[in-house]
């Protein structure tokens, strides 16, 4: 269904199953999924895709150039997710050239209201994010990470997988998996264990315990972080062993 106020460029096909609310405006190059609700005042911009099952509230911009001084007008896109939901007044941008080309929400994501996704980050399935936070460029989100509200992350910062980071901060480093982080400056605070109970098949109690210690080993022993990334690099734990073979000598372990 479109409403009669709103406007879609002809090129555009819109599925009997979704619905384009009140002055919504879908420009040239924009796709849409089954079932996907745009409720009113939302902007998609060519080079937008929007999976089936995912619902956009009042206000919300998707898909508008991304605010880097080198982008030049490249065709670059925004994928969004199946089961996703975003709420009011989003803005969540293109990718670059330069950032491979495209910003990309995987499944089940829970976008809050006034949050601006930028260019090139990539947010993993099942992520919530909640109100008013702004993440630069180039941001990564493990799966199943929470960010707390009016949290500002820096551009090219990972949060891992399964970690939880505090509201109202600063995220200037990379957030391991697992964990929760808080305060100005950011800190790792232990693991995030409510986020562990909640995937017990993908977490047992002995997973969880060799978490535990590869978390004391770098955050509370004495030894060189360095010498015992190394010897995670070789260790059964995937999550960790992944995260410092990407971000080896970054923030992380200065």
């Amino acid at each position: 269904m479109i409403h009669p106020s709103a406007l879609v460029h002809p090129s555009v096909k819109i599925p009997e199953s979704a619905i384009v609310g009140p002055w919504c405006l879908v420009d040239q190059g924009a796709e849409i999924g089954e079932s996907v609700v745009l409720e009113s005042r939302v902007h998609l911009y060519g080079g937008v895709r929007i999976a089936e099952n995912t619902r956009i509230f009042d206000g919300a911009v998707l898909g508008a150039p991304p605010q880097d001084l080198k982008y030049a007008g490249e065709p670059t896109r925004l994928e969004v997710g199946r089961n996703c939901t975003i709420r009011e007044y989003c803005t969540l941008n293109r990718g670059t050239v330069q950032g491979g080309g495209c910003t990309r929400v995987a499944e089940n994501v829970l976008i809050m209201a006034y949050s601006h996704v930028g260019h090139d980050c990539q947010i993993a399935r099942g992520v919530v994010i909640a109100n008013g936070c702004q993440l630069g460029g180039h941001v990564r989100i493990g799966e199943f990470a929470t960010i707390g509200g009016v949290t500002a992350i820096q551009q090219r910062n990972q949060v891992g997988a399964y970690a939880f980071v505090g509201g109202t901060h600063k995220v200037d480093r990379d957030v391991p998996p697992c964990t929760k982080a808080s305060g100005n400056p950011i800190r790792y605070g232990g693991l995030n264990l409510h986020a562990l109970r909640l995937h017990p098949d993908e977490f047992p109690e002995e997973r969880v315990l060799y978490l535990e210690r590869i978390y004391r080993e770098l955050y509370r022993g004495k030894r060189p972080m360095a010498e015992i990334v190394e010897e995670m690099k070789d260790g059964p734990e995937p999550l960790f062993r992944t995260f410092f073979d990407e971000h080896w000598g970054g923030s992380l372990v200065k």
